[in-house]
């Protein structure tokens, strides 16, 4: 599986928008997460800086969400105990934290 954080302008002029896209060998999906900081607080329950600390980097290009992903992916498979098959079979906003 193959996991990227796709960015782009949050809808107020400040903040960053997250999509968490998910490929698998047969299919790819996009889920809707919503304003970065509410990411953190919300789904992962951390404070922005602690996931920055998590990822290694602060520097959301390629690099840096692929591990965004990959560790939004083991946070949100770890605490809500959801499978990959689970995963794909979740409507696009199920992550959503707006």
């Amino acid at each position: 599986m193959k996991a990227t954080i796709l960015v782009t302008a949050g809808p107020y002029g400040f903040g960053k928008t997250w999509t968490l896209q998910v490929e698998t060998k047969t299919r790819t999906k996009q889920f809707f997460l919503g304003q970065d900081a509410k990411v953190c607080n919300r789904l992962l329950q951390m404070e922005a800086r602690s996931v920055v600390q998590a990822i290694g980097t602060p520097v959301l290009d390629e690099k840096g969400c692929k591990k965004l992903a990959k560790f939004i992916l083991s946070t949100i498979k770890e605490r809500h105990l959801i499978t990959t098959a689970k995963l794909m079979n979740m409507e696009a906003w199920a992550l959503a934290v707006e």
